[in-house]
């Protein structure tokens, strides 16, 4: 790790030196030019204007920013000498004026005229569209998103085109695994801890470059958060309430005076979900055939808080840093009533069992993050690095009873024993992330990135099981269902790309290189250990684009994809649950992906886009899921169960197309459609299964009167295909409708209703050996949700500043400006 640190260490203080010897280099002396930019009838600050340096002999660009929430601009170090300051900005005049520069040139307050005078009474609203193409990202802006709205991640994810999200909220883009990151960087968290009103919108990037992680088959999702920079004081406060009694509240608050940026959030929710579960086994014996039918009805709770509180500090022009704490804490509760019965090989019943399947998780996370960007006067040049330190800490309590009965009701011992076990464990996680990315242009259309990377996580579990022993009356420790599991991984990461191009043609080349160290330790099993060491893997990217003449461009991609396993998979206890069971796999290697995709973006008058992409995937050492038939032993007694364990299968390949389609109907009705189909080949032990999968997802977002927002939304999907079987196709529709009020349109009311027509729903068909299953499960999806939000916000630059006489500022008092 220290070697880590001395290298990242290193490579900030070169690239800082250089950087400094190019400034030198521009200018002997540091002269500095500076203003106020304000408005020349309000006396406001103008913010964000563009302030450009020309050269007084010829006009060409020396350099140029824009001006800082309170009007300021400032450059430094200048050369001395004549320029052409010329300021630009929508919606006023272009202001030139000459400069003479020697040592400190001060042009004071400069007064911008508005280019009208007849736009008294005229509201002018920008809007970001629902979702954004590009032709390597897409972007999907939550807060146009109101199906989602006091919701979860895991309720956003299932509204963004590209992405898939099952009932268990397990994340798929093009039937493939993605990484999912928070703010660009990896996290303990999940999905269900992350609440939606949080989210500011999700990145898509279906085949990242070489400057991103190779960890994905199917590439990166990015939840990016919210962090509000806007001057003065802002604020949002929400809070709602479902059919299911789920409720959840929320405030966010946001204050930025000069220098200092100030952020906090405060999120909560309270969501119940109940499932029903049921699952018909036929169980093939050389003697005999025997079924089972077993049927759980849960209750499952979900209690979260989460805030976060931050500062940006902009130090100077050039230099930023920004700190902040997250912290995450809820309960998640499990808790199933189970019946199981088993029947004869004419389906009769022939006993019964009732029990319980309880499990209770409390969780705590604390993400500390720590950025710092440097930009200089060269324009695109600039330096970013970051420090992620992530803590999760759970405890976890199950109880698990069974017993049988006859037909009569009377207590039946044979041939089913009955079960009676309890357990309690805690479980400790860390994660260390650090990044450091630089970025030198070299020509208009060139230039060079660069960065360094890694990641340092660890894992410790305890888990004891104690079971009765009914001969005895004693409860006795069970070694099978308890484990002492330490686990580590360290990957560390370098990366270099290069982009250039002539006329419309670029294309930019990068080579990142990984190296990775896994070990994990079963402590209560003797000999129980692993220590896997990665050379370093080259994971290059090319990407090739052709621009015409009528805004659509051609772009040819590769790259090569890694995923590993998570350390749940490598995580070798049992979970068992009335004959059958699940544990993970510490001989699970991670997977490769060669990935190519041909994609092709039209734009039409900027209301119509039209994305259509051809991929191919050929991935070695597949993850995926594999039952068996086995005998386990338990609270001393042999049972047989259907045992579900990742494996490395020998290879997946899919062939596939999407098309996704953004279409502006009218002003106020936007509709964007997601299309995906592949034809998919798994093959593992012996086992190969193929077929047709395709997947659609629709989004209808309409402006009507009365200041009302409609939004539709709708997806399907076709059968999945495993080694074993295949997953039945499933759709859902949601309707959302949201209502501004006040003057200013800040206080909204929504009213949602997700899976319409209760639909959603898994249901699965597993055959191996010795038996072949049916498995239902449904969770309650139908739900109505009333949500209320109201934003605030006070756009005074200078709010904490008191007011001076014969500053020649004015204005300084600005009143509301509600966002």
């Amino acid at each position: 790790m220290r070697k880590i640190v001395i290298l990242l260490l290193g490579w900030v203080l070169c690239v800082n030196s250089q950087a400094l010897a190019q400034q030198q280099q521009q200018g002997e002396s540091h002269a500095e030019l500076m203003g106020k930019l304000l408005d020349a009838q309000t006396g406001k600050p103008v913010e964000y204007a563009s302030v450009a340096v020309l050269n007084a002999s010829d006009s060409t660009l020396i350099t140029g920013m824009l001006s800082k929430g309170n009007g300021d601009f400032s450059f430094r170090p200048i050369k001395p000498g004549s320029y052409i300051l010329k300021i630009y900005f929508i919606g006023y005049e272009t202001f030139f004026k000459a400069v003479t520069v020697k040592t400190t040139a001060d042009v004071g307050n400069i007064r911008l005229k508005t280019t009208s005078r007849n736009l008294k009474g005229v509201e002018v609203v920008g809007e970001k569209p629902a979702f954004t193409m590009a032709i390597d990202k897409r972007v999907f802006n939550v807060d146009k998103n109101l199906s989602s709205v006091g919701g979860t991640a895991t309720d956003v994810l299932r509204q963004v085109p590209s992405v898939n999200v099952d009932i268990d909220g397990n994340v798929s883009v093009r039937n493939g695994s993605p990484t999912i990151f928070i703010d660009g960087r990896p996290s303990t968290l999940t999905l269900d801890q992350i609440p939606a009103d949080a989210i500011a919108n999700i990145e898509v990037v279906t085949n990242p470059s070489a400057k991103y992680d190779a960890e994905g088959m199917s590439g990166i999702l990015n939840i990016v958060l919210k962090k509000n920079r806007r001057a003065g004081i802002n604020g949002l406060i929400t809070a709602g309430y479902s059919t299911t009694n789920s409720n959840n509240a929320g405030v966010d608050f946001n204050i930025r005076q000069d220098k200092i940026n100030f952020f906090i959030n405060y999120n909560r929710r309270d969501r119940k979900s109940p499932m029903k579960q049921h699952m018909f086994r036929q169980n093939f014996d050389a003697a005999d055939t025997t079924f089972l039918d077993q049927y759980q009805d849960g209750d499952f709770g979900r209690l979260f808080q989460s805030g976060r509180i931050g500062f940006d500090w902009f130090i100077d022009n050039r230099n930023t840093i920004t700190l902040s704490q997250g912290i995450v804490g809820g309960d998640f509760n499990n808790l199933n009533k189970q019946t199981t019965y088993d029947l004869d090989a004419h389906q009769t019943r022939l006993r019964y069992g009732i029990g319980r399947n309880d499990s209770k998780n409390n969780f705590r996370n604390y993400t500390t993050q720590v950025g710092y960007k440097r930009t200089f006067a060269k324009e695109g040049m600039e330096l970013t690095g970051d420090f992620t330190y992530n803590r999760s800490t759970g405890k976890n309590d199950n109880d698990y009873s069974l017993q049988y009965y006859d037909m009569q009701g009377q207590p039946s011992n044979s041939p089913n024993q009955p079960e009676l076990r309890y357990g309690k464990g805690n479980n400790t996680t860390t994660y260390y992330t650090g990044q450091i990315d630089f970025v030198n242009p070299l020509t208009e259309k060139s230039k060079l990135e660069a960065g360094l990377r890694t990641n340092v996580r660890t894992f410790n579990s305890l888990l004891n099981t104690l079971g009765k022993d009914f001969n005895t009356g004693q409860f006795e420790y069970d070694s099978a269902l308890s484990n002492n599991y330490n686990y580590s991984e360290q990957i560390n990461a370098a990366y270099v790309s290069y982009t250039g191009g002539f006329g419309n043609f670029g294309f930019q080349t990068g080579l990142r290189a990984e190296q990775s160290y896994y070990s994990g330790e079963m402590k209560n099993v003797k000999d129980a250990n692993y220590k896997i060491d990665y050379p370093i893997g080259l994971f290059p990217s090319v990407f090739i684009t052709q621009k015409f003449k009528g805004d659509h461009e051609l772009q040819l991609n590769y790259s090569r994809r890694i995923q590993r396993p998570w350390f749940r998979d490598l995580l070798p206890n049992i979970q068992y649950n009335a004959n059958s069971a699940n544990r993970g796999n510490p001989a699970l290697k991670p997977e490769f992906t060669n990935s190519f995709e041909l994609s092709y973006l039209k734009d039409f008058d900027k209301k119509h886009n039209v994305l259509v992409s051809v991929y191919y995937r050929n991935t070695n050492n597949a993850i995926t899921n594999f039952y068996v038939d086995t005998t386990l032993n338990l609270d001393g007694q042999e049972r047989k169960v259907v045992l579900n364990y990742p494996i490395n299968a020998d290879q997946r390949n899919s062939l596939g197309a999407e098309l996704t389609v953004r279409n502006q109907i009218t002003k106020g009705w936007d509709i964007t459609t997601n299309l995906n189909a592949s034809q998919t080949k798994i093959s593992a032990q012996n086992l190969s299964n193929q077929g047709f999968v395709w997947f659609g997802k629709i989004n209808s977002n309409t402006k009507l009167p009365w200041a009302l927002t409609l939004q539709v939304t709708g997806e399907y999907e076709s059968r999945q295909i495993n080694p074993q079987g295949e997953e039945a196709p499933e759709y859902q529709v949601d309707l959302a409708m949201k209502k501004d009020f006040l003057k200013k349109k800040n206080f909204s009311v929504s009213l949602g209703v997700t899976d319409i027509f209760n639909t959603d729903r898994d249901l699965s068909w597993t055959t191996t050996t010795f038996s072949s299953s049916e498995r239902y499960r449904k969770r309650v999806s139908r739900e109505l949700r009333v949500n209320l939000s109201w934003r605030f916000g006070k756009m005074d630059t200078k709010l904490f500043k008191k007011k001076g006489k014969g500053d020649g500022e004015g204005g300084d008092n600005m009143g509301g400006d509600g966002f």
